[in-house]
């Protein structure tokens, strides 16, 4: 008889475990990953646009060029890229940067802003930062363009090699290789993917998938390659398309705080210094409402035949204020408590031969005024008048016509302790030391209209038609003959 013997053992303990998901343990590292490859993608998509935005240009016959020191700074930095579009000679005029053929190095260029007229036609320049203007005047056939975009910093890495800063080069191209590099790490995840299909690791042997592998990695080792290519050959593109300004200013100077800021700025730049009571750039394109430059919230209200005009770099083009000469005005919101220290400014370009009112002061805002004087006005003539009623009126006029086409810079001033003053384009055309006061009253300043009936050499329009710029006023305030002469520097 068979017997069987059974040796029954104890089962082993069960062991507690606690096993993580592949997927789960890996979540972190691919957001991070994924995280970190799109921002560096961000990082080089932005040079290469900036590089295109600086160079492109070039292509329509425009001249980008490396600004190399800080002559023109704060708007202009040293490894900016200034493109300069071509204006004719006669295009050319005051308060423009100017893209010029240096005159004191022979074959370099220079980036200086238009800073005054020369005997026989020459124009002098200065740098914004520069002290003094240029020892040299140019003459107008030198100009290759005006100033007319700025693309930030794209050039430092020309400024370094110029300045043999060889250190700065290579970190900044390890840090471009580091960039490059993060923008391919969070490609695995599109790699996990298409080798995750079980059907396509059955259908393919061990060998076609480390094959498959490895194409991948030089595909990818490939790709980057070509990023880091394009970024050089963007970068390179845009130093030789513009380096031929590796010696644009005649002066280093120390650096004011630097922003960073593309697109364009002004060929003209309005001043608003000296805290004036309401500043009027009219820069808008569209609306009734003109901004106050000033800061003191105080818009102006375009009224009537009264439009906005958008400008560019050509010939005193700068946006501007048209007056339509039958409607057109400009009101404030603003009641003022009228005073015998008084500064009137603006720029004014007409033809006209029926006269009209520049900037007035009146006891209302809008309509048919009982008190009205501080008159800064044009006669049928063109000349400028300006005029106080005290007890009678009192009146300053101009030797001169201006209404000949062209911009001008009139500035009235009235002083309790010097009187009335009248200047064009920066001088002195007309005084009156003993009247030093104006009629008291509260009311609002008006732009393009007032009654003038009664008044010295009254036009026949009490409308202006012509264009205005930069219109400000100190309703408190007598600026002096250097700041009246520094705002007309300034340009518009």
């Amino acid at each position: 008889m068979s017997t069987i013997d059974l040796k029954l053992r104890p089962a082993p303990a069960a062991t507690a475990s606690i096993t993580l998901p592949v997927g789960a343990s890996r979540a972190w590292l691919d957001w991070t990953r994924l995280a970190l490859g799109t921002a560096s993608r961000v990082v080089l998509y932005s040079l290469l646009g900036l590089m295109v935005y600086a160079a492109a240009p070039a292509a329509l016959g425009w001249s980008p060029t490396t600004v190399m020191t800080g002559s023109m700074e704060p708007r202009i930095h040293p490894g900016d890229v200034v493109v300069a579009k071509p204006v004719a000679a006669s295009e050319v005029h005051r308060g423009q940067v100017l893209l010029f053929d240096d005159p004191d190095q022979a074959g370099h260029l220079r980036l200086h802003r238009y800073h005054d007229n020369g005997r026989a036609g020459q124009i002098v320049t200065k740098g914004d930062a520069n002290p003094s203007a240029d020892s040299t005047p140019i003459d107008r056939s030198a100009v290759i363009g005006v100033g007319f975009l700025r693309v930030p910093y794209v050039g430092t890495p020309f400024v370094w090699a110029a300045d043999h800063r060889y250190g700065h080069l290579l970190v900044t191209g390890g840090l471009l290789v580091l960039v490059v590099l993060l923008s391919r790490g969070d490609r695995y995840l599109l790699r996990d993917e298409r080798t995750a299909s079980p059907a396509a690791t059955v259908s393919a042997g061990r060998r076609v998938q480390r094959r498959r592998e490895r194409r991948l990695r030089r595909l990818r080792t490939a790709g980057g390659a070509l990023g880091l290519a394009a970024i050089g050959g963007g970068l390179a593109l845009t130093l030789v398309v513009s380096g031929g300004s590796h010696a644009a200013f005649a002066a280093n100077v120390t650096n004011p705080t630097s922003k960073l800021t593309a697109g364009s700025y002004d060929c003209l730049t309005e001043t608003y210094a000296d805290a004036p009571s309401f500043a009027f750039a009219y820069n808008e394109t569209s609306g009734t409402t003109a901004a106050d430059s000033s800061g003191n919230a105080r818009p102006g209200t375009l009224v009537g035949g009264a439009a906005f005009t958008a400008g560019s770099c050509a010939a005193d083009d700068s946006p501007y204020l048209t007056l339509d000469g039958a409607s057109g005005q400009v009101t404030t919101p603003t009641s003022f408590t009228g005073s015998n220290n008084v500064t009137i400014e603006t720029w004014v370009r007409t033809k006209t031969t029926s006269g009209g009112e520049l900037v007035g002061f009146s006891n209302s805002q809008a309509g048919a005024p009982g008190n009205y004087d501080r008159h800064l006005y044009m006669t049928n003539a063109g000349k400028l008048v300006f005029g106080v009623y005290p007890n009678s009126v009192k009146t300053i006029a101009s030797p001169l016509s201006y209404n000949d086409g062209a911009w001008h810079h009139v500035v009235a001033t009235l002083s309790s302790t010097n009187g009335m003053a009248l200047y064009v384009d920066g001088k002195s055309v007309a005084t009156d030391t003993a009247t030093k006061s104006a009629q008291a009253y509260n009311g609002w300043w008006r732009v393009g209209q007032l009654p003038l009936s009664g008044w010295t050499s009254a036009p026949t329009s009490n409308y202006l038609a012509g264009s205005l710029d930069s219109t400000q006023v100190w309703n408190t305030v007598a600026l002096s003959a250097t700041q009246v002469a520094a705002h007309y520097r300034a340009g518009r």
